[in-house]
């Protein structure tokens, strides 16, 4: 017994090893710039904010929106959605959004779990975050975390590819990010761009440590190059800004004992090749996805939780000089004054039917606030969420904010660069 008690100590000791020698590598070995894709002359964020819902609520959950624009201006989103996060019914939903009608079309499912399974030949048990990129081909990718067993800590990244502006889609392949167990790599916040042509998706690792990545992904989704981001290892989430061709910045979701409460942050300035070690941006955050934009070189918006406690805020600030200052703009919620859970059900329902109001398209009557009261309220009160914000800007200047309202449907915060003929109310 004792002999076979050492046995299995020393296999797991070799594979632990053999694990930690197959990270990804800290640096990227080539390097081509960065495509700084600001839209000239559309950097302001003064005006009314439209409110919609990209989601029906017809679902239980919904959770991790992402959005792309279209060629011809629309919008595509993708969140996943069913009964419950990590439930065999979870799929991969989308909808899309014409800013001529200002209405969204309705929802459907685009990629199932069966449908990644038939086309990558092994067991999927549950399915997470999703990010699309759109190449200038007019193919569309998106990149989902898949998982075969275990947590989220064992997810793979796979690639679906997709020729009709992402109606229907084909398996493409499982990316390989390491040469050992290749598992636990997830995706959250937009990518960016190679003056190459390859794209750099930035991921996040959570088995053992957690750490975040830039991978640079070709044309035919083999993983050309990578690097870390930081060099701690209780971050997540990378969000990355990108100023200049070689000058970037990353905000990641803070999941260490120091600095709590603060988002963390990373500079590089030669094009992600090296990355700065972490260190506090000194923005309060309660360790929770960050979303934003770099509207120019050095003037940055972030849409984040904007307390270090809890997800009953939704904010977004402003930088126009590189993160060494910053202005709270909006706040598209304020609930921290009911915080703690106790908040008694039909108070919390009045003024979940205030947002309804405020929310262009919609009628307490329809499905949103009989959602909100079954995954918000529970035996001792109801409490408020905002969170998993997913922010762009579009090439006509008009901002766009995706989030998780209530677990229960994906809100959209639009703000037109020029108001349309055609569109809601603030």
């Amino acid at each position: 017994m004792a002999l076979n008690k050492w046995m299995h100590w020393g296999i797991g000791a070799l594979l632990l090893v053999a694990f930690l020698m197959g990270l990804p590598g800290r640096a990227l070995h080539s390097d081509p710039p960065f495509m700084a894709e600001h839209v000239p002359a559309h950097d302001v964020v003064d005006g009314q904010w439209q409110m919609r819902f990209a989601s029906d609520a017809e679902t239980a959950l919904v959770h991790a929106a992402s959005m792309v624009e279209l060629p011809d201006g629309r919008l595509r989103a993708f969140w996943f959605a069913g009964s419950r996060e990590g439930a065999q019914d979870v799929g991969i939903h989308s909808s899309v959004f014409d800013p001529a009608a200002g209405a969204w079309s309705d929802e459907t499912t685009v990629v199932t779990r069966d449908q990644i399974r038939e086309g990558w030949g092994r067991h999927v048990r549950k399915l997470g975050n999703a990010v699309p990129v759109l190449d200038d081909n007019g193919r569309m990718r998106l990149f989902v975390v898949a998982v075969s067993f275990g947590g989220w800590a064992a997810s793979r990244l796979v690639v679906l590819e997709s020729w009709d502006q992402g109606e229907s889609w084909q398996f493409d392949r499982a990316l390989t990010t390491s040469p050992f167990l290749n598992i636990s790599t997830l995706v959250k916040t937009p990518p960016v761009r190679f003056a190459d042509g390859s794209v750099g998706l930035p991921v996040y690792h959570e088995m053992i440590g957690k750490f975040g990545e830039m991978l640079r992904v070709g044309e035919d989704n083999r993983i050309l190059d990578n690097a870390r981001i930081g060099h701690g290892r209780k971050a997540i989430q990378p969000l990355v800004l990108v100023d200049s061709p070689h000058r970037a910045t990353a905000f990641l979701r803070n999941e260490s004992d120091d600095h709590p409460g603060m988002l963390y942050r990373s500079d590089t300035y030669d094009g992600g090749s090296e990355w700065t070690p972490l260190v506090s941006s000194g923005l309060p955050n309660p360790s929770a996805a960050v979303g934003g934009v770099a509207l120019s070189e050095g003037h940055w918006l972030l849409v984040a939780n904007c307390n270090s406690v809890e997800r009953d805020d939704l904010c977004m600030r402003e930088t126009r000089d590189s993160g060494r200052t910053w202005t709270d703009r909006i706040y598209f919620h304020n609930r921290v004054s009911w915080r703690g859970g106790d908040l008694e059900e039909n108070r919390f329902l009045n003024m979940i039917g205030e947002e309804l109001d405020g929310t262009f398209g919609v009628i307490r009557d329809q499905p949103y606030l009989q959602r909100v009261e079954h995954n918000k309220c529970f035996a001792r009160g109801c409490e408020f969420q905002y969170d998993y914000p997913y922010v762009i800007q579009t090439s006509n200047g008009d901002l766009h904010v995706l989030y998780t309202w209530n677990k229960s449907a994906i809100r959209h915060a639009w703000l037109p660069a020029r108001q349309p003929d055609k569109g809601g109310r603030g």
